[in-house]
C-alpha cells in the first residue's frame, strides 16, 4: 500500500517519500504526466489554455492599454470600439494580460465601416520576453484592415516576422466585407501560419484562406494578442541604424518624405535600443536629408540587425471607428495520428476509422493503388407496369476490368410499388451475359425494399417482376456506394 516514508537528501534534511510497500520494500511512487488521480486515469487535452473577452466588463480585466494624441478604444454594450480621432500619430493599443505558445488560433469578430487613409487597424499576435512578458519586436503574425492596407473593405494585408526581421507582408488580399461583422482567425503552428476570412454566425466554411511557409514565428517564443489603431501612413523599411548627433538614433530610410519635427512610429528595429529600451512607438525626428531621420532625444545604443526595422510617418486622418464583439485564442496542443499508421509501409497498421461527410471525393491509397472514393445513383424506372410485366434496369459499368481497383464497394437496388412484385440484382463479366447475383426478394404492397451485394464483377443491373396485378405507383432506383 502507499506510505510516507522518511528520508534524507544530499545534505541531510529530513524529507518525506511517497512510496510503495511490497513485502518490506519501499518502491517511490512517480508521478505520472496527466494523471488524474480523481478519475484515476491519464488524460490527453488538446486544448491547453483558452482566452474569451466578448467586451462584457472593463478592457483592463485582460489588457493593458496605451493609446495617446486623440485615439482611444472604449467598451460599451458588449462592443470595444478603437476610435482614431483626427491628429497626426495618434494610436490606441490593447495588450493581452494572457501569454500563449504555437500552437494556437486567435479569433476576432470585427467590423471597420468606412476605412480612410493613413490608418491602421491591426490584430496581431506578438512575441514576448519571458522574462518581463512585454513585446520584444522580434516575431508576430498580423491582419490589417486599416485604410493603408486597402480602402476597400473586402481587402486586407497580412503579415508574418521572425527572427528578429522586418515582417514579410502580403499583397492586398480579399477577405469577407468588413462593413458589417466578420470573422478574422490568425492560426499558426511550427511549420506554416495561417490567415483566414469568413462570414459571423454561419455554418458556412472559411471563404478566404493564405498561408505563410517563410519567415513564420519562432514556435519556442511565447506570445500575447495586441489589437491596434493608429493614424500612420505606408510602411518604409529601415536599412540601416548608427549613432548621430550627439549620440542619438539615426534611421536610414529612403523616401520617408518628412519634416523635422513629424512624428515617425518605429518598430520590428532589433539590435539598436534606446539606452537599452526597446524602440517602439512614436518619436519625433529631425531630418538629415531625404534618406536619413534622426530619433530625437534618444541614445544609440547596439549594433542594428540587417534586415529589421519599419517605419510609417504620422499623418492626420479623417476620423473613423474600428469595433470588436469579441476576441478568442486557444492555446492548443497538435495530437497527431497516422490515419493509415503505417509511416510510409504498404501494409496496414493500426488504422483509425474515418467517417467521410460531404459529397466531394475522397481518395484513399491501398498498397501501390490508389482509389478516389465516389457514389453515384441511377433512377431506373417510374412508370407503371402492367400485370405480370418484368422490367430490367439499365447495365451499370464500374468502368474497371477485372483484377484493377475500382472505386465501388456495392451496387444497389431500391424498389416501391403499390402492388406486390420481385426483385433481384444480376451481374455479367462480359455485359452480355448475366447471371442472378441476389435471390429474387419479394416487394410487398406499399413496402419499400433494398437489396445489396458486394463489387465482384464490371456489370450490374437490377430487375423487377411485377405480380399478376398492374401497379400504378412504382419507384426503381440503382446505385454503386
Amino acid at each position: 500500500m502507499p506510505d510516507n516514508i522518511l528520508v534524507r537528501d544530499a545534505t541531510g534534511a529530513a524529507l518525506n517519500m511517497r512510496t510503495s510497500e511490497v513485502g518490506g520494500v519501499h518502491t517511490p511512487v512517480h508521478r505520472m504526466e496527466g494523471y488524474d488521480p480523481v478519475d484515476d486515469m491519464v488524460k490527453v487535452k488538446s486544448v491547453q489554455k483558452k482566452m474569451r473577452d466578448s467586451f462584457a466588463g472593463p478592457l483592463v480585466e485582460q489588457w493593458d492599454i496605451s493609446e495617446g494624441l486623440g485615439s482611444t478604444s472604449a467598451v460599451v454594450g458588449g462592443v470595444m470600439t478603437m476610435t482614431t480621432g483626427t491628429t497626426a500619430g495618434g494610436f490606441t493599443e490593447i495588450l493581452s494580460k494572457e501569454f500563449f505558445t504555437v500552437p494556437f488560433r486567435a479569433m476576432v469578430g470585427i467590423q471597420t465601416g468606412t476605412r480612410v487613409t493613413n490608418t491602421h487597424n491591426i490584430v496581431e499576435a506578438v512575441s514576448i520576453d519571458p522574462i518581463t512578458l512585454q513585446p520584444d519586436g522580434k516575431n508576430s503574425a498580423y491582419i490589417d484592415v486599416g485604410g493603408m492596407a486597402s480602402t476597400t473593405v473586402t481587402q486586407m494585408k497580412y503579415g508574418v516576422q521572425s527572427s528578429a526581421m522586418r515582417a514579410l507582408e502580403s499583397a492586398v488580399s480579399t477577405i469577407v466585407s468588413t462593413s458589417t461583422y466578420s470573422i478574422l482567425d490568425i492560426e499558426t503552428f511550427m511549420d506554416e501560419t495561417f490567415f483566414h476570412s469568413r462570414a459571423m454566425d454561419s455554418t458556412a466554411g472559411r471563404s478566404n484562406s493564405y498561408c505563410r511557409h517563410q519567415q513564420i514565428p519562432d514556435p519556442n517564443a511565447l506570445y500575447k494578442l495586441r489589437i491596434r489603431s493608429s493614424n500612420h501612413g505606408a510602411w518604409l523599411n529601415i536599412t540601416n541604424a548608427v549613432s548621430g548627433t550627439g549620440g542619438a538614433i539615426r534611421l536610414t530610410v529612403a523616401g520617408h518624405g518628412g519634416a523635422t519635427n513629424n512624428l515617425y512610429w518605429i518598430e520590428q528595429l532589433n539590435g539598436v535600443t534606446n539606452g537599452g529600451a526597446l524602440i517602439y512607438g512614436n518619436y519625433q525626428v529631425t531630418v538629415i536629408d531625404s534618406s536619413t531621420l534622426e530619433l530625437q532625444g534618444t541614445t544609440f545604443s547596439g549594433a542594428y540587425v540587417t534586415g529589421s526595422g519599419r517605419a510609417a510617418r504620422g499623418i492626420a486622418p479623417t476620423n473613423t471607428t474600428c469595433q470588436f464583439q469579441f476576441i478568442s485564442c486557444q492555446d492548443y496542443a497538435e495530437l497527431t495520428a497516422e490515419i493509415t499508421a503505417g509511416r510510409g509501409q504498404a501494409v496496414e497498421g493500426q488504422a483509425i476509422g474515418v467517417r467521410m461527410l460531404g459529397t466531394g471525393s475522397v481518395t484513399t491509397t491501398s498498397s501501390s493503388q490508389t482509389v478516389a472514393l465516389t457514389s453515384i445513383f441511377w433512377n431506373e424506372s417510374v412508370a407503371a407496369l402492367s400485370g405480370s410485366q418484368t422490367f430490367t434496369g439499365a447495365s451499370r459499368d464500374t468502368g474497371v476490368a477485372a483484377a484493377g481497383a475500382h472505386r465501388y464497394n456495392s451496387f444497389n437496388a431500391f424498389a416501391f410499388a403499390d402492388r406486390a412484385g420481385t426483385m433481384r440484382i444480376e451481374a455479367s463479366n462480359d455485359n452480355s451475359t448475366w447471371y442472378p447475383a441476389s435471390d429474387d426478394v419479394t416487394v410487398g404492397v406499399n413496402s419499400p425494399l433494398r437489396l445489396s451485394i458486394p463489387v465482384m464483377t464490371r456489370y450490374h443491373r437490377v430487375v423487377f417482376v411485377n405480380g399478376s396485378t398492374a401497379n400504378t405507383n412504382f419507384k426503381l432506383n440503382s446505385s454503386y456506394t
